[in-house]
């Protein structure tokens, strides 16, 4: 059996989920809303160590950080009144945690969406954001306070504490994901609240599809459980209070765009889609129970 040292502890770690297509290692593509085809779809290995009880990516010894930098992503663009209606729905979710006295911190703050829909329900909003595109855009467009820079340098120049952490699909991108939690919960407030949503690998879904999981990708290197996510919250002084489901908002047409880049069957109904703006510009909710999101408050 194939085994990889683990990234933490280096022991040998088994490996956890065969690569379904690999035809490619070298060129990935970092935008959120990439579209893979299956000529060109990169699937890596996953590994688990399991004294650590971490799933992570062949690619793990790879640093990705500066490869955000350059992100431009027009699909996003595209969907952006839809991902708005999804971070309101979120924020209406958290109605009971988030305050109008709240200094709240976004890492990975891409597009500005989440932080154009909470920026008016809080006392000050700040985004940090590799890309700076994005950065651009979200200070442009929604007149936002972000930092076109990494959590360590952030907090090299900056001793705010804040009241509640955002982490929305951003986890599992991390090259360190330990170190930049062990930060967040050290610039936290007392019961502060950091909130994470990422790929749950003990959902129904990725275990029926294994390694056909469409979010085995590249640029994740990281993967967890409700278990792992907890393990690694309670190791940085973080206690796990609720988890949530998370539902996206999503456009019909983007939908079978994306299926249709797995299924091609689903390419001719994409195709007629799109000759209809009225259909095509409609937005469901849509889950697949496999991503949640974490709250959890930080303790002494």
């Amino acid at each position: 059996m194939l085994k990889k040292n683990c990234f933490y502890c280096k022991l040998p770690s088994n490996l956890y989920i065969k690569s379904s297509n690999k035809k490619n290692n070298k060129n990935f593509n970092f935008a959120s809303t990439e579209i893979d085809t299956h000529e060109s779809e990169i699937k890596p290995d996953l590994y688990y160590c399991k004294n650590c009880e971490i799933i992570f990516s062949e690619f793990i010894d790879r640093k990705f950080e500066d490869n955000y930098k350059d992100v431009f992503d027009d699909l996003y663009i595209e969907q952006i009144e839809n991902k708005k209606r999804y971070f309101k729905n979120i924020i209406n979710k958290l109605s009971n945690i988030i305050t109008s006295q709240d200094d709240v911190l976004e890492i990975g703050s891409y597009y500005g969406a989440f932080g154009s829909q909470i920026k008016e329900k809080v006392k000050n909003y700040t985004g940090l954001e590799l890309s700076t595109h994005a950065s651009k855009y979200a200070k442009n467009n929604f007149n936002l306070n972000i930092e076109n820079k990494s959590i360590f340098t952030f907090f090299e120049n900056s001793s705010k504490k804040f009241d509640i952490i955002f982490m929305f699909d951003v986890i599992e991108h991390l090259d360190n994901p330990n170190e930049v939690i062990k930060l967040c919960s050290k610039n936290l407030k007392d019961n502060g609240k950091i909130i994470i949503s990422t790929m749950n690998m003990n959902s129904i879904f990725a275990k029926v599809t294994k390694s056909y999981y469409p979010w085995i990708i590249p640029m994740h290197k990281f993967y967890f459980t409700d278990h792992s996510i907890k393990k690694i919250l309670n190791r940085n002084n973080l206690n796990l209070d609720k988890i949530l489901m998370d539902v996206r908002i999503i456009s019909l047409e983007y939908l079978f765009l994306k299926i249709s880049q797995k299924i091609t069957f689903f390419k001719f109904i994409y195709k007629l889609l799109i000759k209809s703006k009225s259909i095509k510009d409609l937005s469901i909710k849509f889950t697949l129970f496999d991503i949640n999101i974490y709250v959890a408050s930080k303790f002494n």
